[in-house]
Formats: structure tokens, sequence, C-alpha cells
């Protein structure tokens, strides 16, 4: 069985996003929570905003187009006061005001407008989405929130802040591979669904769903072993919805708050990514069942695109290698390998190792 470790490794960073990128995505929302922090038509609270979704969670992958974007106001949910729906109303109309605060013109403009849950706002000079989704939050972004349905009209209970406390905890708990696989699977969506893609909250949900109710998972294995078997798990556990139903669809569980996240999930799309996973796990199966580098490498180029998983990991080899000599590199007190050391911290030189390159 060929695994690849070091394709794999190689593999993430291609997916990483761009510095630049993260960036933008670290920059942008400051200017638009101070606006609001200023605004008196519009009355935030402390703490007044905070970074969530894929960002927040440091799940994303590829060019890192949008943000998701907590502002804190006051209210009574269980009294939708204010009403849910003209709260998005009342921030689309604060919020129509913020390109000429930042003195965006012409072609770096920016577009406003309303969504279901929040405010969209689109900075065309940088290609970048925001949404800005106000809440409740009662105790803090740390507990639950409540987020404007404007197709309902009411205030719908979330927990973002307890979704990203969970994903670390399962990261830290499996051996730095949770969020990894979670990675890999929407490049994976990115890559073979140009259209009808499920959303990434509801594969980060499968994803923690996979490695919670799993009794015999072993993160110690290969990623490539761990990613097969992810996407075989999600297709087995709703393959029986193709053959029982012309209309069902999956009730995938919110990860803290176990209500169903995919109610808006068609069946075609569902079908479309069911055939997707389908192909995904023959192809990671052969992949790991062949007796050839060079086809093994070739299946998983099918699964992720050739241009993301290298033929060819000569340097990264080297890289990794350099970074394991003793006497090169030092380990600290959390376990981290490091090149060289701080001026603070319990460090502890490597010790006289054998690095062969794959796994």
């Amino acid at each position: 069985m060929y695994t690849l470790g070091t394709h794999f490794q190689q593999l993430l960073t291609n997916i990483h996003p761009p510095q630049e990128r993260l960036d933008i995505a670290r920059d942008l929302p400051p200017l638009v929570r101070d606006f609001l922090k200023q605004h008196k038509e519009f009355t935030t609270l402390r703490p007044h905003s905070h970074l969530v979704g894929s960002y927040g969670q440091d799940t994303s992958v590829g060019d890192v187009k949008d943000v998701d974007f907590l502002v804190r106001v006051d209210g009574k949910p269980e009294e939708n006061k204010p009403e849910a729906k003209q709260l998005i109303r009342d921030l689309k109309k604060v919020l129509d005001d913020l390109p000429e605060a930042l003195g965006y013109t012409g072609c770096a403009s920016i577009d406003i407008e309303r969504a279901r849950r929040s405010i969209h706002i689109y900075f065309k000079g940088h290609d970048f989405h925001l949404d800005v989704v106000p809440c409740i939050a009662p105790n803090g972004f740390e507990e639950i929130i409540y987020v404007p349905d404007r197709g309902f009209n009411k205030w719908i209970k979330s927990h973002p802040v307890g979704v990203i406390k969970l994903l670390k905890e399962l990261n830290d708990d499996n051996g730095g591979k949770v969020r990894p696989l979670v990675k890999l699977l929407k490049h994976f969506r990115n890559y073979h669904m140009q259209t009808r893609k499920p959303k990434s909250y509801w594969l980060l949900a499968l994803a923690i769903h996979h490695i919670r109710v799993t009794d015999d998972l072993d993160t110690t294995q290969p990623l490539a072993v761990l990613f097969h078997e992810l996407l075989d798990a999600i297709y087995c556990q709703y393959d029986h919805l193709l053959h029982t139903s012309d209309t069902a669809t999956p009730n995938i569980p919110d990860p803290i708050l176990e209500h169903n996240v995919s109610w808006n999930w068609s069946r075609t799309h569902f079908e479309t990514f069911m055939r997707r996973l389908d192909e995904g796990r023959r192809w990671s199966g052969k992949a790991l069942n062949s007796d050839d580098k060079q086809d093994a490498i070739g299946w998983w180029q099918k699964v992720f695109g050739e241009e993301y998983f290298p033929s060819e990991v000569g340097d990264v080899a080297s890289r990794l290698a350099e970074m394991g000599l003793p006497g090169r590199s030092l380990v600290t007190s959390s376990g981290l390998i490091v090149p060289s050391k701080s001026t603070t911290g319990i460090y502890t030189p490597v010790q006289q190792t054998t690095f062969h390159g794959e796994t």
C-alpha cells in the first residue's frame, strides 16, 4: 500500500489559501466592525464582533473569497425583539453608508445586499465577500447565540464558536488529523463540483460526525487511508436514500445543537454529491490497493487534481528531512518541531533519526 505521506503534505500546502487572500480576510472585517461600532443609529454590544465560518475554523482552502462575521446586537430572541426581518433591514440601511465612509468608489466600490440571515458585502476591488451576520448573544459569543431568519421572521439558535472549539478539541485528540481531513473534503468538493456544491458547514458537520461515531477509528493511520474511509463512510451512510425515495435528502445534525442543518438541500444537488463521492471513494480505494507507486499517484490525481497532487516531491522530502536533522531543529514542550530556538520556552534537541520520505 502506497500512502504517499509526503505527497499529501504537499497537497495540503497547495490547497492552503495564498497569504495575500488571508491578509484581506484579516483586514477587511475590522473596517466594518469599527464603522458599526461608531454608528449612532445602530448599536452594537461589546465584544462587538467575531469571525466564524471556515476562516474562523482554520479550514479554508483555495482562494479565500468570503468570511462570516458576527455582529452583536441587543434584544430578546424569544420575543422576536427586535423583529428579525426588520433588524436585517435596519442593518442594510446602515451599511449602505459604508462605501462612502471607507472611501470606496469606482471599480473599487462595494455592493451591499440583504441575504436570508445576513447582509452581504462585496468588495469589488478585492473580489472578496463578507457576510455580516447580526446576532443576539445573551452570554457572549462563547455560548449559544441567536441569528435572524428573514424568511421565517424569527431568531434561530446557533453556536458557531462552540463548533470552532469542538473542532479544535477533536483535532488535538486525533493527532492533528481532523482539520486536514476537513480541508481535503472541501477541496475534493471544489475540484469536482463547479455547481450544486454542498455548503462548507455541511461538509464540516459530516466530517465531525464521522470522527465522533466511528468506534474503530484509528487516526494514527496516514491521511490517505483516513480520507478514503471518510468518503466511504459518508456515502454508505446516505446511499439508501437514493433507492428508497425520489425526494429524500440527508438530515445532517449540527455538531453542537443537533438540529438538521441541511434542510434546504435539493434532491438533485444531493444526487450529484453522491455521484462525486462514489467516484472519489472508488478512485481512492484503487490508489490504496495499487502495487505500483506511479499508478497510485495517478489515482490520487483523479481525486484531487493533477495540479494539486504532485508526481514528484523531492524538494518537499528534503525540507521535511532537514526539519528532522539532529542539531538543526528542536522540539518545543508542546511537541512542535521548530528549526531554531526563540527567546523563551523549553526546547529539546531532535534525536538521531532516519527520514525515508514516504510512509
